[in-house]
């Protein structure tokens, strides 16, 4: 069984790698958070499961753990660990998981120190705790440490059965550097030469409250609290962000205080794993910048729209997926007072947009983004008791970013980005993907090993 997980597990990514925040993330994660209710009546005669709930909340690592053989008492598993993204390079390890259970087989506390190495910040290690105290209850403790720069603690909380189940109250803080952050310049016309490097300083708080209006349908509000400082990055090959650009917005820091509200439909039939349903999440949030001086205050709108077919008698399933994201008022001034900080505005690039660049390629006022994926089974076997799945997704991501007053004409034809590519997605259902992407775009090719699916 030991052999069975940990060659599942190597072939995925580095499991707890440290994962700061992004643009992405501050603006709401980018896998969808569905917000049900407990396993109650709801009023109209349906049931929705806490546990759905709950494995969609969490981080794909913790799926990946809590899918552990384990026993009554505690369970302990050495694991090896390995990731490889464009902007970080390579990760490797090992870490060893403590899963402790009741006797009922259900896992109660997950500990798991590791070991990591990466050759930008040296030799590194982390300490990550996730507790349940019930089906609808969890919290989470994660800190990690590494030679240079990158370290960064990561707290979180959430009770899906609030008010007898009908209300969901959640709270994460989160301050880390993250050495590896990009920035190009903005627009789509933006080329791989301009490439440059900075540390993100960041402290995030964030607070959300919500409730079921339908058991397809949530509304949330959420609250958070964005502190930003730009310091010289890891990457000694590229170029300083601030001495590249000295005058963008933002680039002497800010304290975002958001105020969000996000209406959210979720038909499909899965969270981690789903193959037909329809996703629809909508986001509108109002910004300002606490910083002394800085009276700049933005909008920002998003809407994420997915759907899944299956055919071919199941064996085949087609991912459409649409993105816009953008941000309105106070964007186009200049200095480093005014304007939406460019931390701030949407960005494309990564393993869940256009997975032929590294995440934050693009960064513009606006983002556009289509995804076409055929995730087609080629391989499905009972192995130790486990379904396991191989499948091949060829794909194609096009997208592009751009500043507010852009002309219809250009909106369409120009600068888009085509990403073709294919992956290679190893199952082991209910909880564990593991997947190999590789994209070729305009500045050539560019693979991720990693978790979870991409959308």
């Amino acid at each position: 069984m030991l052999i069975f997980w940990v060659g599942i597990l190597t072939i995925q990514a580095l499991l707890f790698a440290p994962s700061p925040a992004d643009a992405e993330d501050v603006y709401g994660p980018s896998k969808p958070q569905q917000v049900v209710p407990s396993a109650q009546d709801n009023g109209d005669g349906g049931e929705v499961s806490p546990k759905e709930l709950a494995d969609d909340l969490g981080h794909p690592a913790e799926h990946a753990l809590k899918s552990l053989p384990t026993k009554s008492d505690y369970t302990v598993i050495p694991l090896p660990a390995f990731a490889y993204n464009r902007n970080e390079g390579y990760w490797a390890g090992g870490l060893t998981t403590i899963l402790k259970a009741n006797s009922k087989g259900h896992v109660e506390d997950i500990w798991a120190p590791q070991y990591i190495y990466n050759q930008k910040v040296g030799h590194g290690g982390s300490l990550n705790y996730f507790g349940y105290p019930s089906d609808t209850e969890q919290y989470h403790a994660l800190v990690w440490y590494a030679e240079k720069i990158d370290q960064g603690v990561d707290l979180g909380y959430k009770n899906l059965s609030a008010g007898g189940g009908r209300y969901i109250l959640a709270a994460d803080f989160a301050a880390f550097k993250n050495p590896f952050a990009r920035f190009f310049g903005f627009g789509s016309g933006t080329t791989e030469a301009q490439e440059t490097n900075f540390t993100s300083r960041e402290l995030l708080v964030k607070l959300t409250a919500g409730i079921n209006l339908t058991p397809d349908l949530v509304l949330m509000l959420t609250e958070r609290y964005h502190n930003v400082r730009v310091d010289d990055g890891v990457v000694t090959s590229l170029p300083s962000t601030a001495q590249q650009f000295p005058t963008i917005p933002g680039i002497q820091g800010a304290q975002v205080l958001g105020h969000g509200l996000t209406l959210r439909y979720d038909t499909r039939d899965a969270q981690l794993m789903p193959t037909k349903g329809t996703y629809v999440n909508v986001l509108a949030e109002f910004n300002q910048n606490l910083t002394p001086g800085d009276e700049n205050r933005w909008g920002h709108m998003a809407l994420d729209a997915r759907h899944l077919i299956p055919h071919s008698s199941d064996q085949m399933v087609f991912v459409s997926r649409f993105l816009f994201n953008g941000v309105f008022g106070q964007i186009e001034n200049t200095g480093t007072s005014l304007g939406v900080p460019f931390y701030e505005q949407p960005t494309l690039g990564g393993e869940d947009t256009l997975r032929a660049f590294g995440r934050g390629r693009y960064t513009g006022s606006w983002a556009v983004l289509a995804n076409l994926e055929e995730r087609v089974t080629v391989l499905n076997k009972t192995m130790f008791d486990h379904d396991i799945h191989l499948e091949i997704a060829p794909f194609l991501d096009m997208g592009r970013v751009g500043q507010s007053g852009v002309k219809a004409a250009h909106l369409l034809f120009k600068d888009i980005q085509f990403n073709p590519g294919a992956g290679i997605r190893l199952l082991a259902k209910p909880t564990v993907v593991g997947r190999l992407d590789v994209a070729y775009g305009r500045d050539g090719a560019n693979v991720f090993v990693g978790l979870d699916y991409p959308f």
